[in-house]
């Protein structure tokens, strides 16, 4: 196999640009919505227990500490709850708060992305 000349290399380039360009846009009639700036989101909340952190933050009143979110989670393990409740701290999801205890709770934005959510896992519910 030989090497591939500079232009060659540009021209893969731009056609790997292009076909991104095509692949992150969704359309809705008249409506272009790039995915990049959620992929952050997207890629945490695919991740195994997110959702269920999600969920489980925002039943509740009251926040939760470490080992109740790891107590209600069944077949969670420490090292995975406490990855996953990292991520979500650092896109502003869910919240530590240390008072006399370390407790998490759901934000706004947190908040807002689980309520986005239902009507997706309604669907999926539904078509099962």
């Amino acid at each position: 196999m030989g090497i591939a000349n500079e232009g060659e290399l540009d021209r893969n380039e731009q056609r790997r640009i292009n076909n991104r360009m095509k692949a992150c846009m969704i359309e809705y009639g008249n409506q272009t919505i790039c995915i990049d700036p959620s992929m952050a989101i997207l890629k945490v909340l695919g991740k195994k227990y997110t959702i269920l952190i999600l969920a489980l933050l925002g039943n509740n009143i009251r926040k939760k500490n470490f080992n109740e979110i790891l107590k209600d989670i069944p077949f969670s393990s420490a090292t995975a709850i406490s990855s996953r409740l990292k991520e979500l701290i650092s896109l502003g999801l869910i919240s530590r708060d240390e008072n006399q205890t370390v407790t998490y709770s759901l934000t706004d934005n947190g908040k807002l992305i689980r309520s986005d959510l239902r009507p997706l896992l309604e669907h999926i519910g539904e078509s099962l």
